[in-house]
């Protein structure tokens, strides 16, 4: 089962999805470390 997307990290994450569907994980690099960063940082801060 997938992990909870913390609240402000779901435009991200919708972003990362509709661009590994577009160009394909290796084409989302920067929008996939953005979007860890972030859980990371929400995961921190909790």
């Amino acid at each position: 089962m997938p992990e909870e997307v913390p609240a402000q990290c779901k435009v991200t994450k919708d972003e990362l999805d509709k661009c590994v569907q577009g160009k394909g994980a290796e084409g989302c690099k920067e929008l996939l470390e953005a979007f860890e960063a972030c859980v990371k940082g929400a995961t921190a801060a909790s």
